[in-house]
């Protein structure tokens, strides 16, 4: 157990050094990442707990409070079989370390264990995140059994293990697929997202008319008809079942357990089947083309970005859920979007708060907020040619701006067509969106630049779990929150009002961070 636990400290020590303290040289640094990371969890939270809550008031003047936590224990697994998917590649195969791991004096066995830990511990942040305030919003409203408290935190352990398994099944299956073709980190992305899109468009074309209550009731029995183990958490948590409660944690354990045995079985074979690269491509001679720096080096981001699963997943599936949405709100019931629109308020609450989700949903992205990590050991490279260190900054953001900016404006003109934005508010929200992808662009590339992890061996280290990744994130909730809330707070207030402020602090605090990026771009590349 000793060398499980020594081998996942390695795995999450590089990304989460920021929160080593004992080092009095990056003392200061280190706790402002931590706490810039602490409130965005505790914003997180609110916000999740605040959904609940709305949610459970509703559930309840419809005597449904109970099917709470169900909904949300589904909500749960879903999300993390769809997050898992594309972590698996990178924590449990294919990972770049695996020669070096596999060289040591430890046991095949303890490896696995201790990339399953691992993908488990990165999971339980999310599921602990999101399922704590439900429980909160639960006891507040149900005034359930103390039994309650004690069933649901010790479930809270287990509920992440099943879809855990499911989606790294499905993560070798997409991994072996695409291992067979020349172009397989191109065939792994397609799949993925073809498999993600079809269970999007499914969920899509649902066909209900039931309110917010029996939309909730339906996605759980849904869940329960396809996943036994949720009515067994329904029951045994909910309805204080000890058989059915027993029956859920000894199904995840066991389940785990022998999927960890087959894992380890069966773990060379699968890295070594995984890993196998296409060869035999002719070779012929073309004409050399030649272009500028800043081309060049934006070409050579395209092709990083497109040559790692986890950065492309990680970063690129909000933009896919953007673009679902501009042209699934075309295909979706009719019937409902007119109600929508011929709802004054609805339409008037979506059209003024259209450009901030989608703000939140680029912002959520993220791309620049690793690329400077991502160059690694061959940052050296960039550092001894004869570039400018500003230009290298310049392209890192041109690309994240190229990837947010065309997805942002199509989707915000699809949603302002639907809805009926029309003249200044439409002209507002576009500016905003673009301003927005503006900002994050920088701000992701500042923050990689204050937080950067040079020393890696996984990619996944550096894109979903150091300082960097995580800080640029979590700051999309105040920097995208905080006119909301302003909003919602200052009624009185005419919206574009606070839209046209938002516009002009976003465009000036962009502005700011990218004249002190281009001043002191050499200082700081070479102290890296």
């Amino acid at each position: 157990m000793k060398q499980i636990l020594v081998l996942t400290r390695m795995q999450l020590g590089s990304a989460l050094d920021f929160l080593n303290f004992g080092r009095k040289k990056d003392r200061k640094k280190n706790m402002s990442a931590a706490t810039i990371l602490f409130l965005g969890a505790a914003l997180f939270a609110f916000i999740s707990g605040a959904y609940g809550y709305a949610m459970g008031q509703a559930m309840q003047q419809m005597g449904e409070i109970d099917v709470l936590p169900g909904f949300f224990m589904a909500a749960t697994c879903i999300l993390t079989l769809i997050t898992s998917i594309y972590k698996a590649k990178g924590i449990l195969f294919g990972f770049k370390d695996y020669d070096m791991l596999m060289s040591l004096p430890v046991k095949a066995s303890y490896i696995v264990a201790s990339r399953l830990l691992q993908l488990y511990i990165i999971n339980m942040v999310f599921v602990v995140g999101f399922m704590a305030p439900c429980y909160v919003v639960y006891g507040m409203l149900a005034n359930p059994n103390p039994i309650f408290y004690v069933y649901a935190f010790i479930a809270l352990i287990f509920i992440p293990l099943i879809p855990m398994i499911l989606a790294s099944i499905i993560g070798v299956i997409i991994g072996y697929i695409s291992s067979h073709f020349k172009y397989s980190n191109i065939v792994n992305i397609v799949v993925m997202l073809a498999v993600l899109v079809a269970y999007l468009f499914t969920m899509l074309n649902t066909k209900s008319d039931e309110q917010l209550v029996q939309m909730g009731t339906m996605f759980r029995d849904q869940m329960i008809s396809i996943y036994p183990l949720a009515r067994w958490f329904f029951d045994g948590v909910v309805k204080y079942d000890f058989i059915y409660f027993a029956l859920f944690i000894l199904t995840s354990i066991l389940a785990f357990v022998g999927f960890s045995v087959l894992l380890g079985k069966c773990f060379k074979k699968l890295n070594t089947v995984i890993g196998a690269v296409h060869s035999g491509t002719k070779y012929k001679m073309k004409e050399m083309s030649q272009s500028s720096v800043l081309k060049a080096l934006y070409k050579k981001e395209a092709k990083r970005y497109f040559t790692c699963n986890i950065y492309v997943f990680n970063t690129g599936f909000a933009l896919v859920l953007l673009l679902i949405a501009a042209v699934g709100i075309h295909v979706a019931k009719i019937e409902q979007i007119e109600m929508i629109v011929h709802t004054p308020e609805a339409a008037t609450m979506i059209r003024n708060f259209l450009p901030y989700g989608i703000a939140f949903t680029t912002w959520m992205c993220a791309i620049s907020a690793s690329s400077i990590s991502l160059e690694g050991k061959n940052l050296w490279i960039l550092k001894s040619a004869p570039i400018k260190a500003s230009t290298v900054l310049h392209s890192k953001v041109l690309f994240h701006i190229s990837m947010t900016v065309p997805v942002a404006v199509i989707t915000t003109v699809s949603l302002m067509i639907k809805f009926q934005s029309t003249g200044f508010q439409a002209v507002l929200t576009l500016l905003l969106t673009v301003a927005y992808c503006y900002f994050s662009a920088v701000y992701g590339l500042f923050i990689n630049l204050k937080f950067p992890i040079l020393e890696w061996k996984n990619e996944t280290v550096v894109v979903k779990q150091s300082a960097a990744s995580m800080i640029a994130t979590m700051s999309s909730l105040l920097t995208v929150g905080l006119p909301v809330v302003f909003a919602i707070v200052l009624q009185q207030i005419d919206f574009n009002i606070i839209s046209c402020i938002t516009l002009i602090l976003v465009v000036v605090i962009s502005l700011l961070l990218q004249s002190y990026l281009d001043k002191n771009a050499d200082r700081i590349i070479a102290k890296l």
